[in-house]
């Protein structure tokens, strides 16, 4: 039996901790009518479900938690339990869709079954439909999760010529060499060990509540190209320093002037190596990055990220989080979960978001012969943080998605507001041939 690693464990153990949270990921697709059956799609997944056989099993706990979860066949599976429709509320604009992806990625879901779903939304504006797909993040983290786009979407045979943006991923990329040496895990362990004094209180951090709001943003990845090249920045900086910009206008709303210690972020970074990818599993290190809402100036702001990114990476700190994880792997189950469960009760006070980035397809696709138009990702909130800020890149688009807590913090949409603001600030500014700026080397490519 394939067993589930720490990580992967740790997802369920949040939920089992934390009644008011649904572990999932996911991401919903904007496509062209006229909207297809529920019967139309679950006769494509049933087609090709041996692409990701994993999508078939169910996860098995166990006696007494003596070993990790594991993976067993559901000897009863039927793919009408994972594929759903749920009307997107009139008239079908933007707050209407987050309204539904809101509730929907907030319901739990049956562990005796395979932990994945597919909603079928008919009812957006313009006469478009969507697709909301969800994976359980015991299943899948946001790199291999994309498995699931296999089973319903089909590429589009595009000219290389005009893909304009780069085709290296935006965001989680493989880090290599990510283990490092014995001193680099040293110098990471001790940066992560003072990275998790507690930030100044902004309310961002707090008892979460089982409610969500959830708002979304695109923006054009091909603009920030110019702004790259003039500051030797990465399209990875020019979307933090954006969503550094949202968070900053939502502290100014509530009345509170940005300091530097207001804002903490978890930026997972990637341990997956090549194909492997295609694997269902958690392979995912992270850093801890103070993010530069106190900066008004959006070019500044774009350089602190890059400088700030690339000295998480130089002290080690992603290499430290794998180590941890690896030294887990050596442990008995049985002291990891309870190490985890006892983790997860304290309150903690030091990160106040997660901010994380996957890259999505670089060309076109279509679903049962539907163009699709984009992505809106979803990231779930916990352990006391009540923002989760998700990043998908779709061709040359790049969609950010706000998961708030309902009661605490509202505000979704004024973080996407204030992010879609700050990312044209940035273009803007760097196309201004009265600003002068004075390029560096980008160390690391996208990271987050």
């Amino acid at each position: 039996m394939d067993r589930l690693n720490a990580l992967s464990a740790a997802f369920l153990t949040l939920e089992d901790v934390s009644p008011a949270v649904t572990a999932v990921i996911g991401s919903f697709a904007v496509l062209e009518g006229p909207a297809p059956t529920v019967d139309e799609v679950r006769a494509v997944i049933s087609d090709r479900l041996a692409l990701a056989p994993r999508y078939r099993q169910r996860v098995v706990r166990s006696l007494l938690d003596v070993r990790a979860p594991g993976w067993a066949d559901d000897t009863g599976f039927d793919v009408a339990r994972h594929v759903h429709a749920s009307p997107v509320p009139a008239p079908g604009e933007p707050p209407d869709v987050g309204e539904l992806i809101a509730r929907v990625m907030s319901q739990r879901m049956d562990r005796a079954h395979p932990l994945w779903d597919v909603w079928v939304c008919d009812g957006l504006a313009g006469g478009r439909w969507g697709l909301l797909g969800r994976v359980h993040h015991a299943l899948a983290d946001g790199m291999s999760g994309t498995a699931l786009l296999r089973m319903l979407y089909d590429e589009v045979p595009v000219d290389p010529a005009v893909v304009s943006v780069p085709r290296r991923p935006v965001g989680l990329v493989d880090a290599p060499g990510l283990l490092g040496t014995g001193a680099a895990v040293v110098r990471g362990s001790a940066a992560l060990a003072g990275a998790l004094r507690p930030v100044h209180t902004t309310e961002l951090i707090g008892p979460v509540g089982a409610g969500r709001a959830y708002a979304c943003t695109t923006v054009d990845l091909t603009e920030a190209a110019e702004v790259r090249r003039s500051l030797g920045i990465t399209l990875n900086d020019v979307a933090l320093a954006s969503v550094a910009g949202g968070f900053r206008a939502l502290l100014l709303s509530r009345g509170q002037e940005p300091t530097a210690r207001d804002l903490r972020s978890l930026v997972p970074v990637s341990a997956w190596r090549g194909n492997a990818v295609d694997q269902p599993d958690n392979r995912v290190t992270l850093m801890l990055a103070r993010l530069p809402v106190e900066i008004d100036d959006p070019l500044e702001r774009a350089q602190a990220v890059h400088d700030r990114i690339a000295s998480l990476r130089r002290s080690g700190e992603p290499a430290a989080g794998s180590a941890l994880q690896a030294v887990a792997a050596r442990l008995p189950y049985s002291v990891v979960s309870t190490a985890t469960r006892w983790g997860l009760r304290l309150p903690q006070h030091s990160v106040s978001a997660v901010t994380t980035n996957v890259p999505g397809p670089r060309t076109p696709l279509t679903a049962l012969g539907r163009s699709v138009h984009g992505f809106l990702p979803y990231v779930p909130i916990a352990d006391r943080v009540r923002v989760g800020v998700a990043m998908f890149s779709y061709c040359d688009q790049l969609a950010f998605g706000f998961t708030t807590d309902l009661d605490s913090t509202p505000e979704a949409e004024v973080l996407a507001a204030g992010t879609a603001a700050a990312w044209r600030a940035i273009v803007e500014a760097g196309r201004d041939p009265r600003r002068e700026t004075a390029p560096v080397r980008a160390e690391t490519e996208e990271c987050s």
